[in-house]
């Protein structure tokens, strides 16, 4: 548009280039020489009112001198005030945006208001303006220490100094705006004196005679006319710029001195539109980057197959979740799902009727709707929550956040949950279900690791006794391991109480054992299940994990709580319960898988663990899978004689020992399974850390 508009004033000024040239070298361009043209056609005229005439001239003149000199300095006077508007507005907005390219314009429209208040003090004739510049000066400080607050991020001490200057830039406005106003009621008025001169001129020459008085009134009409006009079209352009008509601009034909005028005015308007303009294109720019950055961080924080939020958003909304229950002293429920023979379904229809599967299953998810069996409670979690807290946790697992719910009202909204899935039509095939765990804080836990956690053993537990169904984790361990147990008959329930007994014996002894059994039982699981081992073999591995450190029942106290380093007959000892923890179970007929997890769960891969030296494939796949967990959780996890090691630093470790200590198809897979759940980085021990070196553990 502002091209377009300056192309339009170059051809107009080229057509009339020539003609202005001409017109530029004869009297009749200035006011001065249309003056004395007519006054030296009275002289020749009439002798007599040479005298007269001339001390006329000499006023009107000095008139239009003075009014020359006050219309520069109200133009002077806009210009600061407009820059000075524009000063203002750029900062406001660097304070709020922070985007540096304001910094220039700032200083530039502060520079020209300057450059403006300076020329017209120098001139000396407005009244007041030194006040008003002393205020512009402290303002133009104000915007600097403004401006190098924003630059240095202190973004509160600047919009605080902001909203203080804002009422000093209106009232600094405000002040130009009536200086210039005063100026230009003297402009109006000497305009007023002009035309009482030519009138006193026209009615001398009237008096001394017709023919001069004719002269007079024709060349006193001409004069006025020739003035009058472009006053008015500089005065009609100066109102439209004032209502807000960027677009106005004024003539610069006429008499020499008001051409230029307007051509001073036209500059001055051609600036602020340009300004106005970049303005309204940062602005869009501004707001197209802020949809950008919406548009992102939506994405991250969501699942692309399904639609919802992703392990990510998962663990950042647990966490938060978790927080505000602890403060606040509610509930929070977490309901785990994994879709039953989801491999199958891959295998027999293809990947691609599998991801559909998964968007559908979804969608229901998200569509829960509400019968008549409902519970007012049910009715509410279905209602508020499970549109607003559905994540995919990972492959075919799912997970709903349910804040306030307790043990009663997640169960029921679970089997809500579960029946749904069940109830869900499937196109070219059989349907699908879910085994769902539920675990609640505070009651299962009191972290959100110990709530994932367990309620990925309650999930298990519902996989192993039937899937199809839900489990809520319990208080005691023989809950979840009669369903997990190799065998499930009567004599696996006798097991489980006996394992149990056991377990609590030795959490007695060292209270740190259920929920690093815990964590493990979860590592494993998930190696497990990346390796590609069978639920069988799954099943087995999560017992022996739950039970692998069983033998330090029998380790004395002095050991096994030893807040320092061990000595070597202490450690001797301490490297017996991998025997002893086989030996104890060797009398529960139905432990018999675990029992050589358990057994060699300590040896090495080159040959140097215990207690037999076993290496390489000879060690039982699960025993491999076990020392990577075990050894993992001890390194992340609090220990008496040491501080967690940071995560990072962990992983470290396993590379560093693949191949020697560990087994590198069993660590490659383990660190892909860190990278997948989002315990690459941030499941890093609480508190303080400390690098400690960590090879062959007890």
């Amino acid at each position: 548009m502002l091209s377009a508009r300056s192309g339009e004033l170059h051809e107009i000024s080229g057509r009339n280039g020539f003609r202005d040239r001409l017109w530029a070298n004869t009297p009749l361009s200035s006011v001065k020489g249309r003056i004395i043209i007519g006054f030296g056609m009275v002289t020749l005229l009439l002798v007599g009112v040479i005298g007269a005439t001339t001390w006329q001239a000499q006023v009107h003149q000095s008139a239009l001198t003075e009014l020359e000199d006050h219309s520069k300095t109200a133009s002077l006077l806009q210009t600061a005030e407009a820059n000075a508007a524009v000063t203002g507005l750029l900062l406001q907005r660097y304070v709020i945006s922070g985007d540096e390219v304001y910094v220039a314009e700032i200083q530039e429209h502060a520079d020209v208001a300057q450059a403006s208040m300076n020329e017209a003090l120098t001139r000396g004739n407005v009244v007041g303006l030194d006040a008003v510049y002393a205020a512009g000066t402290l303002l133009v400080q104000d915007a600097a220490r403004t401006t190098q607050l924003r630059l240095t991020d202190n973004v509160a001490e600047a919009e605080a100094l902001i909203e203080q200057i804002v009422p000093l830039f209106r009232e600094y406005r405000l002040q130009l705006e009536a200086l210039a106003a005063s100026e230009l009621d003297q402009v109006a008025a000497l305009r007023e004196e002009a035309n009482s001169t030519a009138q006193l001129t026209v009615l001398l020459l009237i008096a001394l005679g017709a023919i001069g008085g004719t002269l007079i009134i024709t060349g006193g009409y001409l004069l006025a006319r020739s003035i009058l006009k472009p006053l008015a079209a500089l005065e009609d352009t100066a109102r439209r710029a004032s209502d807000g008509d960027l677009s106005a601009r004024a003539p610069t034909s006429g008499p020499g001195e008001l051409a230029h005028l307007g051509v001073v005015l036209n500059d001055m308007m051609d600036a602020v539109e340009q300004k106005t303009e970049k303005l309204r294109h940062a602005n869009q720019e501004l707001q197209h980057r802020h949809r950008q950055l919406t548009d992102a961080r939506s994405q991250a924080a969501t699942d692309p197959l399904t639609g919802l939020g992703n392990h990510r958003a998962f663990h950042k909304q647990l966490q938060e979740h978790v927080e505000a229950a602890r403060q606040s002293g509610s509930s929070l429920a977490l309901i785990l799902l994994d879709l039953d023979s989801f491999k199958d379904v891959n295998d027999s229809r293809g990947h691609q009727a599998g991801d559909e599967l998964l968007r559908n299953v979804a969608k229901v998810l998200t569509e829960v709707t509400v019968t008549p069996t409902c519970t007012q409670n049910c009715k509410e979690l279905c209602e508020r929550h499970c549109k607003e807290y559905c994540f995919r946790y990972g492959g075919d697992e799912l997970a709903i956040l349910v804040p306030g719910a307790d043990r009663s009202a997640a169960t029921e909204f679970a089997t809500r949950v579960r029946a749904a899935i069940e109830n869900m039509p499937v196109d070219g095939g059989p349907g699908v279900t879910a085994s769902v765990g539920v675990a609640i804080f505070p009651e299962s836990g009191a972290t959100a690791k110990e709530i994932v956690y367990r309620a990925d053993m309650a999930m298990y537990n519902a996989k192993a006794t039937g899937k199809n169904r839900v489990n809520v984790w319990g208080s005691s361990l023989a809950e979840h391991l009669g369903g997990i147990a190799p065998h499930n008959d009567d004599s696996g329930r006798r097991y489980a109480d006996v394992v149990a007994s056991l377990t609590s014996a030795l959490r007695a002894k060292d209270p740190q054992t259920k929920d690093h059994a815990e964590r493990c039982s979860w590592y494993t699981g998930e190696l497990a299940a990346e390796l590609g081992l069978s639920d069988v073999e799954v099943s087995v591995l999560r017992v022996a994990s739950l039970l692998h450190d069983i033998g330090k029942i029998v380790v004395p106290d002095e050991i096994l709580l030893k807040p320092g380093p061990l000595t070597a007959a202490e450690m001797k000892r301490m490297r017996r319960h991998p025997s002893d923890g086989a030996n104890t179970l060797s009398n529960v007929p139905t432990a018999a898988d675990a029992v050589p997890v358990i057994l060699h769960h300590h040896e090495r891969f080159d040959g140097t663990g215990y207690p037999h030296g076993l290496s390489g494939d000879d060690i039982p796949i699960g025993a491999r899978i076990l020392l990577v967990a075990d050894a993992f959780d001890a390194m992340t996890e609090d220990r008496p004689y040491r501080k967690a090691m940071p995560v990072a630093d962990a992983i470290e470790e396993l590379k560093r020992f693949s191949g020697t200590q560990f087994d590198p198809t069993v660590v490659e897979a383990f660190l892909a399974v860190l990278k997948r759940t989002g315990r690459d980085s941030s499941e890093a021990a609480d508190g303080d850390t400390a690098t400690v070196s960590f090879t062959a553990t007890t």
